[in-house]
C-alpha cells in the first residue's frame, strides 16, 4: 500500500473512531499513545497533542497495579482479546473496557457506565432489602393471589400473630381468616380494586386468628406483578388494643365536650381604673368558693394555686399589671375543699378611646378530666409498648429456643447415622488390609483420617448438644474451656473468674453458656490470641459476663455480618440485656454483657457457689 493510502486509510479510520460513542484510545508496544477519538479527551485533560506520544502510565499513574494494568498487560502477552468491568479510583467511575491487541500494542475501547453499575448494586441491594423486610418485618406480611384469593407467601410475624402455620397459611385463602359477615364488604373492595389493580388500599378490617380471636387490623394493600400473575402483598398492623384505648380516650373526650357545653368555663375581669375584681359564678364553682362570703382578688387567686405553679402566675399578672401584655398558662390548684385539680387560663387587655388599658379580661377552664384522660392514655400506651416488647422478647426466647432443639437435633444425628457409618467404613478397611500387609499400609492414612473425622464429629456434637438443665454453670463453662484448649493447634491460655454466688433459672443459665461459647469460638476461628481472660460476675440486679482477649482486634464501627455476634446479640436481647464492644485493629477485644437479673432475696434453699 502505498503511504498516500495508508494515510488515507489512517484518516478513514480515525474519523470513524471519533464518532462511535466509546473512548478509543492506542498504545504501541512501548505504552506509548497513538491514537485518542474525541470521546477519549474528556480522560485526558493535556488534551491530543499534549497526551500522544506519552507513556499511558505516566498519564493515568493511578492505572498501575489495577485491574486496568495486569488486565492490558495479559492482552499484550497473550495476543488475546478481552473484555472486563472494573472501578477507577482516580475518576470515582465504572468503565466497561475491551481491549483488541494487535502486533503494534494495543487498541482500548472503555465505556462509563457508572450509573448503571450503580443502579445495578442497588438493585442487588434493594431485593436483598425487601426479602429481609417481608420475612423479619415485626408486623404481618403476606401475599395472595388476586384471582383466587389464596395465599402465595407469609413472614413468620403473621405464622406468630394468627397462630397458622405457613402450611396452613398455603392451603388456605384470605377469606378463611375473616369472620362470616365481614366477607361481602371484602368482595366488595376487592371488586373495586380491580377497577384500578394498580391502587393501594388503606382500611380498617377484622380477622380472626385461628383460636377464633378476633382482631382488629390496619391493612395496607397493593398490587403487583409477581412470577406472571397478579398478586397483592397486604401489611397488617394490629391496633386490637389500640382502639380500645382510642375509645375510652373519645369517651373521655365526650365527657369533657359536655362539660364544655354545659358552661364549665369561669370569667373574671378587673376594673383597673378602679381596682375592682369581679369573678363569674362558674368561677366560685370551679374554686369550691362560696360567692357571698368570698371577696374576690388576685391574691385570694394566688393563694389557690400549686406552690410551684404560683411564682410563674405571680410574674405574668405582674407582668400583665406592669407592661398589659397579654398571656395564658396551664396550672395546678387545689379548690376550698383541698381537691387538686388543673387549671387553663387566658386572659386579654380592654382598651379605652385614649388607648389605654382600662380593663383586664379572663377566662379559666377547669382541665382536670383531659389531663387526666392524657395521663391515663400515656400509661395505657406504656403498657401496649411495653407489651409489644415482652411478646418480641418472647419470640426472641422462642427462637433460641428452637435452635437449641435443632442443634440437639443435629448433634444426635452426626452421633447416631454419621459417626456409624464411618465407624463401619474403618472397620472393614481394617478387616480388608488384615491379610494383605502391602494393602494395610496402603489403607493405614484412610484409616487413620476417618478416625480423625470422627473425633471431630464426636467434639462437634459436644458442643451443639445442650448441656443438662441440673448442671453448675461454673463447671460446664470450665468443661468447655478445658476442650478447647485441647483443640486449639497453638497455645492458647483462658482464664475463668466465676462470681455468681446464687443460682438462676435454666434458660438463663443455658443462655449465658451459649454465649460464652460464641465468643470463644470467633476467639479461636479469628482473633490469633494468645490469653482469654472471662468474668462471671453479679451485682445486686444484673449478672455480668466479659470475655477480653489480646488478639488482633477489629474497627467496631465497620459492619460485621458474621454470625457469632448476631446470636450473641440476639441472645442477650431476648433477656433484655445490652452488649457493649470494645476493639481496635492490633489492640485485642473486649465484650461485655449485662443481663438484668437479681438474687432472690431471703431465699433459704439458694444454693451458692464457693
Amino acid at each position: 500500500m502505498s503511504k498516500k493510502n495508508y494515510r488515507e486509510s489512517q484518516n478513514e479510520r480515525d474519523l470513524t473512531l471519533n464518532r462511535i460513542t466509546d473512548a478509543v484510545v492506542s498504545v504501541d508496544n512501548e505504552w506509548r499513545y497513538t491514537f485518542l477519538n474525541d470521546a477519549a479527551l474528556e480522560a485526558h485533560t493535556l488534551g491530543r497533542e499534549g497526551t500522544l506520544g506519552k507513556v499511558l502510565w505516566e498519564v493515568h499513574p493511578k492505572l498501575v497495579g489495577t485491574t486496568f494494568w495486569n488486565t492490558y498487560h495479559e492482552a499484550m502477552a497473550s495476543g488475546t482479546i478481552m473484555a472486563f468491568e472494573s472501578y477507577y479510583e482516580a475518576m470515582k467511575k465504572w468503565f466497561s473496557v475491551k481491549v483488541y491487541p494487535s502486533d503494534t500494542g494495543l487498541t482500548i475501547f472503555y465505556q462509563d457506565i457508572d450509573e448503571s453499575k450503580k443502579a445495578r448494586i442497588q438493585l442487588i441491594k434493594s431485593e436483598e432489602k425487601y426479602r429481609t423486610l417481608f420475612y423479619k418485618s415485626p408486623l404481618p406480611i403476606w401475599l395472595y393471589d388476586f384471582e383466587s384469593f389464596r395465599f402465595i407467601d407469609v413472614n413468620d410475624a403473621a405464622v406468630k400473630h394468627y397462630g397458622y402455620t405457613r402450611d396452613e397459611f398455603l392451603s388456605m385463602t384470605i377469606k378463611d381468616i375473616r369472620p362470616q359477615e365481614d366477607i361481602p364488604a371484602l368482595l366488595e373492595d376487592i371488586a373495586e380494586v380491580q377497577k384500578d389493580s394498580d391502587s393501594s388500599r388503606h382500611g380498617n378490617w377484622r380477622h380472626l386468628k385461628k383460636n377464633g380471636a378476633l382482631l382488629t387490623v390496619e391493612a395496607t394493600a397493593h398490587s403487583f406483578s409477581h412470577d406472571g400473575r397478579a398478586v397483592r402483598v397486604v401489611i397488617v398492623n394490629d391496633i386490637t388494643q389500640k382502639t380500645i384505648m382510642e375509645q375510652r380516650l373519645l369517651e373521655n373526650q365526650m365527657k369533657l365536650t359536655k362539660t364544655q357545653a354545659l358552661g364549665h368555663f369561669g370569667n373574671w375581669d378587673i376594673d383597673l381604673e378602679k381596682n375592682l375584681h369581679t369573678w363569674s359564678d362558674e368561677l366560685y364553682t370551679i374554686f369550691g368558693l362560696h360567692k357571698l362570703k368570698t371577696e374576690p382578688s388576685s391574691a385570694l387567686f394566688l393563694s389557690l394555686i400549686h406552690a410551684e405553679d404560683k411564682t410563674m402566675a405571680q410574674d405574668l399578672l405582674n407582668q400583665a399589671m406592669r407592661d398589659f401584655k397579654e398571656a395564658r398558662m396551664d396550672f395546678r390548684f387545689a379548690s376550698a375543699a383541698g381537691v387538686k385539680k388543673y387549671g387553663h387560663i387566658e386572659w386579654r387587655l380592654e382598651y379605652g378611646a385614649d388607648k389605654n388599658p382600662i380593663r383586664l379580661l379572663g377566662i379559666l377552664q377547669d382541665i382536670t378530666e383531659r389531663k387526666e384522660a392524657e395521663a391515663t392514655a400515656q400509661k395505657l400506651e406504656g403498657q401496649i409498648k411495653e407489651q409489644k416488647i415482652q411478646e418480641q422478647k418472647k419470640i426472641s426466647k422462642a427462637i433460641i429456643k428452637a435452635q437449641e432443639q435443632q442443634k440437639n437435633h443435629i448433634a444426635q444425628e452426626l452421633h447416631d447415622n454419621i459417626n456409624q457409618i464411618l465407624f463401619g467404613v474403618r472397620f472393614h478397611l481394617g478387616v480388608a488390609g488384615h491379610e494383605n500387609k502391602t494393602l494395610q499400609e496402603l489403607l493405614r492414612p484412610p484409616v487413620e483420617q476417618i478416625g480423625k473425622a470422627m473425633e471431630e464429629i464426636r467434639a462437634l456434637c459436644q458442643s451443639l448438644a445442650t448441656p443438662m438443665a441440673d448442671v453448675d454453670l461454673q463447671e460446664i463453662i470450665t468443661e468447655l474451656i478445658q476442650k478447647i484448649g485441647r483443640s486449639t493447634d497453638t497455645p492458647l491460655s483462658i482464664k475463668l473468674s466465676y462470681a455468681i454466688p446464687f443460682e438462676f433459672p435454666y434458660d438463663l443459665k443455658l443462655n449465658i453458656y451459649r454465649i460464652v461459647q460464641e465468643q470463644l469460638q470467633n476467639i479461636v476461628k479469628h482473633a490469633m490470641a494468645k490469653n482469654v481472660n472471662i468474668a462471671l460476675a453479679a451485682s445486686k440486679d444484673s449478672i455480668c459476663i466479659t470475655v477480653e482477649d489480646d488478639g488482633k482486634g477489629y474497627d467496631i464501627k465497620q459492619k460485621r455480618t458474621g454470625l457469632g455476634i448476631s446470636n450473641i446479640l440476639h441472645r442477650v436481647e431476648a433477656f433484655n440485656g445490652k452488649v457493649e464492644i470494645q476493639s481496635k485493629a492490633g489492640e485485642g477485644c473486649k465484650t461485655a454483657v449485662t443481663i438484668p437479673f437479681g438474687p432472690p432475696a431471703g431465699d433459704a434453699t439458694v444454693n451458692r457457689n464457693s
